[in-house]
């Protein structure tokens, strides 16, 4: 019976028992996870799979579920990878597959997969390397690479300070190699005291001085943080950015022009020494730069506060370009500036400081100012000038004029030639200036008197008048003309002769008519003897309708 039992067992399934066994063997030898799954039923696997599926090896994996372990973003192309293996000895290629079980930490393995039979049914057998490690040697690679292409030193110390990684910035820094350094501690490899610990206690960023090999300062930004076995140190070289603050502070210094910045909201964060010998004297016990300082335009009138340049580029955020303003200083002389404002950061205006520029241009002004005047006025008397009491007589007799002149007046002082001769030309000069001034006292505000040259002088009376008040003027001025003036102890006197052309309401006459009758009036007046008067004839409107 025993031989026939012998006799009838069948030799194929022994060798396929053969084969398992030295499979399992085989596999039980490998670090790689093989497993081999019929149906999806795990029917082998490894002690490295059971390893990293993070089973109790007692219970093992045997009988589980292939889906068990997949992560459900891999197991799909799991799945179609393995419905391709249709035939004994169909592989697929290696793929990255992550396993891990729920609640379970993901592991990235490559997994290939062959179909044979096992136990005398078809199976598969899919081996799986980690690729864990690879992945991270990989990541340090990189990061490695990055640490090397970066601008900033970046330094890895122990716990006690003594560096364990040194970065190619470092070494460019620093101008020290990483041999040089390594297992040194990091107060030599920057050439002062540096304590990661203390910069974290201060925030985590700190503003120093280190020192290269060559004894050359370095300005750094010293950024700390803790890891694992120590401290990672980035050192920002702010040497070159510093150069540069200390050059620019350095010319803004030196400018001869005011500059002064503001924040957003336009409080003055900064400014030069020239913009406060500038504004020195303009306001006390408060910032010259404060915003309810009275500003003035060029003509004198107050600038709103909404309308001053710093306040009109905060709104709009566009520049304000060469803006002559006028603040008024403590001793009440005016203090001309010609100001410039923009925005520091035109890509973010309502975040941006304010710059402003400015220079004194007082000098300038009064110059300008002194010219001008000098084109409207008589230099000796500081009386209106011929060529101003020309012109405004030609506006004012216009139909469309605001203020209508209402009589000319031509004035020539007698005898002033006498005086001349008789006591000099300083006298002469004495008893212009003395008369002009009390000539001027007689008239209103509205009204003009120019010398238009000599001895003679023209009035403008723009109010309203009668004959009466005419007449009351006139007497005034003859009575400033005649009155004596004293001059280096002499008593000089002399008389007026005027002649006066009263304006028609209608007037057709052109200003040099009129003012071609009052001459002739006065001329009259003088042949008829000192300190007279004379009325210029009313223009025929006959006559004049033909001339014109």
């Amino acid at each position: 019976m025993g031989s026939d039992d012998t006799d009838s067992a069948d030799p194929c399934s022994d060798d396929a028992r053969i084969f398992q066994n030295r499979f399992e063997r085989l596999a039980e030898m490998s670090s790689d996870g093989i497993c081999v799954h019929a149906d999806g039923t795990i029917v082998f696997a490894n002690a490295a799979a059971v390893r990293w599926m993070s089973v109790d090896p007692a219970v093992g994996l045997v009988g589980r579920q292939v889906s068990e372990f997949v992560h459900e973003d891999s197991y799909p192309g799991v799945e179609r990878r393995l419905s391709d293996l249709q035939r004994e000895g169909d592989s697929s290629t290696p793929s990255e597959v992550v396993m891990g079980r729920p609640r379970r930490a993901a592991r990235d393995v490559e997994a290939t997969s062959m179909r044979f039979d096992w136990d005398g049914r078809p199976a598969i057998v899919t081996t799986f390397r980690d690729l864990t490690s690879a992945k991270a040697a990989t990541l340090l690679k990189c990061q490695a690479a990055l640490l090397d292409h970066v601008s900033d030193a970046v330094i890895g110390v122990t716990a006690e300070g003594v560096v364990t990684s040194w970065n190619a910035a470092a070494e460019t820094i620093y101008g020290r190699r990483l041999g040089d350094v390594l297992e040194r501690p990091v107060s030599e490899a920057v050439g002062t005291s540096l304590d990661a610990r203390s910069v974290l206690a201060l925030g985590g960023v700190l503003q120093t001085t280190h020192f290269a090999a060559d004894g050359a300062m370095r300005s750094v930004r010293v950024s700390a943080a803790e890891t694992d076995n120590g401290h990672v140190l980035v050192c920002a070289d702010m040497t070159a950015l510093r150069r540069a603050e200390r050059h620019f502070e350095s010319v803004v210094t030196a400018m001869d022009a005011g500059v002064v910045v503001f924040d957003p909201d336009g409080v003055m964060t900064s400014a030069n020494p020239t913009a406060w010998r500038i504004f020195e004297g303009v306001a006390e016990g408060t910032s010259p730069f404060a915003a309810d300082i009275p500003v003035f335009d060029q003509d004198g009138k107050l600038i709103a506060g909404e309308l001053k340049a710093i306040q009109l580029t905060l709104e709009s955020g566009a520049p304000q370009t060469d803006h002559v303003i006028g603040v008024d200083r403590q001793d009440g002389s005016r203090l001309w500036l010609s100001m410039s404002v923009r925005l520091l950061n035109q890509h973010d205006p309502p975040r941006s400081p304010i710059l402003c520029t400015f220079v004194d241009v007082t000098a300038q002004v009064l110059a300008r100012e002194e010219l001008t005047h000098a084109a409207g006025h008589d230099t000796m008397t500081g009386l209106r000038n011929r060529a101003y009491a020309l012109s405004r007589l030609a506006s004012a007799i216009a139909p469309d004029a605001d203020r209508r002149v209402q009589a000319v007046l031509f004035v020539d002082l007698d005898k002033v030639k006498a005086v001349n001769d008789s006591h000099g030309h300083g006298a002469g000069d004495a008893v212009l200036t003395t008369v002009a001034a009390r000539m001027r006292d007689t008239l209103s505000d509205h009204d003009v008197i120019a010398r238009l040259a000599g001895d003679e002088f023209l009035v403008l009376l723009f109010a309203p008048v009668d004959r009466r008040t005419v007449d009351g003027l006139i007497l005034e001025l003859h009575c400033a003309a005649a009155t004596p003036v004293n001059y280096r102890g002499a008593t000089v006197a002399v008389t007026a002769s005027i002649g006066v052309a009263v304006v028609e309401a209608v007037e057709h006459r052109e200003a040099l008519e009129l003012l071609r009758d009052a001459d002739a009036a006065m001329y009259v007046a003088k042949a008829a003897g000192p300190g007279q008067t004379r009325f210029a004839p009313r223009p025929d409107a006959t006559a004049t309708s033909n001339r014109h």
